[in-house]
């Protein structure tokens, strides 16, 4: 080969490598850019939003109080919020029972323990004295219930009442009392704590009633057991001593542990149907048996299933379409007699 053609072949390698060195290539942002795009272009599949289980959504917890767990029936009150909580129809619910134990300051530690729990809704039988923990609740913007019970005083407070007519429960026992008892028959009243609601208006509901049916009938006494089954035995073994086996008609009792007591006094005196007993709030089937035998002539009761039920329906209408909680919540209480004992069992 001439040494021109060699110089040519050289000069045109040269410039080869030349044009290529001034070719721009892509920046590195560039070329990422162009990979973003080409992910986000391209299609994807997407999975289905699982949706949650009914299981798994938040539930409403409610928080509840209870006057006293020795008392079956407030024990029953109380159950039942949770057995309630445990079907399908309020299975939306978290419940947390505590007991106040009947005493003011325990009861204000639970309701304060339950703010504490973060609860959506409290409610409590409230003894007076708690109205301060009430307060609280108030404060903590949860909705309040009182149930069976309410504040002695409302010191300003605001809640629901679920409950009855106190004096009903007097106007029922002396009603049923009035067509069974003799001419110038005599009765005692064994009353609940003093100062509470169920005293007050039981109380005046009875007197009320048997003196506008039974003028006859005289009230020869009534006392407070404090709904407690020894006291309610002491004060009739006191009525017995002072009035004789055969100087007491009838006793009229505010609880089922008052009940209890009198008819245990009763029975050790052989006096069991010889003295008519009109009871209130007894469970079955206790209450039952009661009215089977003759230890009681006639059964308020209270429906506990009732109450919870209304807090429930009440929470859940509120909770559906935000409609403001009612003041007022009305249960109304049933006579009980042997007719229709089977109805209860």
């Amino acid at each position: 080969m001439s040494v021109k053609k060699i110089i040519a072949l050289v000069l045109s390698a040269i410039m080869i490598l030349a044009l290529a060195a001034c070719t721009p290539k892509k920046s590195e942002s560039e070329a990422t850019d162009a990979v973003v795009k080409e992910t986000v272009d391209e299609p994807t599949a997407t999975a289905p939003a699982e949706e949650t289980s009914p299981a798994e959504k938040k539930k409403i917890r409610v928080g509840f109080s209870s006057v006293a767990f020795f008392d079956e029936w407030c024990k029953n009150l109380a159950t039942t919020f949770e057995t309630l909580a445990a079907t399908d129809e309020y299975s939306m619910f978290e419940p947390i029972v505590l007991d106040g134990n009947g005493d003011v300051e325990k009861q204000i530690n639970t309701i304060e323990s339950l703010i504490q729990q973060d609860c959506d809704y409290i409610a409590a039988q409230p003894l007076s004295g708690t109205e301060p923990a009430l307060a609280e609740v108030n404060a903590a913007k949860i909705p309040l219930f009182c149930v069976d019970m309410v504040p002695s005083s409302d010191a300003g407070l605001t809640w629901t009442q679920v409950g009855v007519d106190e004096k009903e429960f007097g106007r029922i026992q002396a009603r049923k009392l009035a067509e069974a008892l003799p001419e110038n028959a005599t009765v005692c009243i064994v009353m609940n704590t003093l100062g509470m609601n169920s005293q007050i208006y039981r109380t005046a509901g009875f007197e009320e009633e048997i003196a506008a049916l039974r003028p006859d009938i005289e009230i020869l006494d009534k006392q407070t057991s404090e709904s407690k089954t020894e006291k309610a035995m002491n004060l009739v073994e006191d009525w017995i001593q002072r009035f004789g086996e055969d100087g007491i008609s009838a006793i009229v009792s505010q609880s089922q542990m008052s009940t209890q007591g009198i008819i245990e006094s009763l029975r050790a005196h052989g006096l069991v149907g010889k003295v008519l007993v009109a009871s209130v709030d007894c469970p079955t089937p206790a209450g039952g048996n009661w009215l089977a035998e003759g230890a009681t002539i006639v059964d308020v009761f209270y429906d506990y299933e009732a109450l919870v039920r209304g807090v429930y329906d009440a929470i859940l209408a509120h909770e559906k379409d935000g409609s403001e909680l009612p003041a007022n919540i009305a249960i109304s209480p049933l006579a009980v007699t042997i007719d229709n004992a089977a109805d209860f069992q």
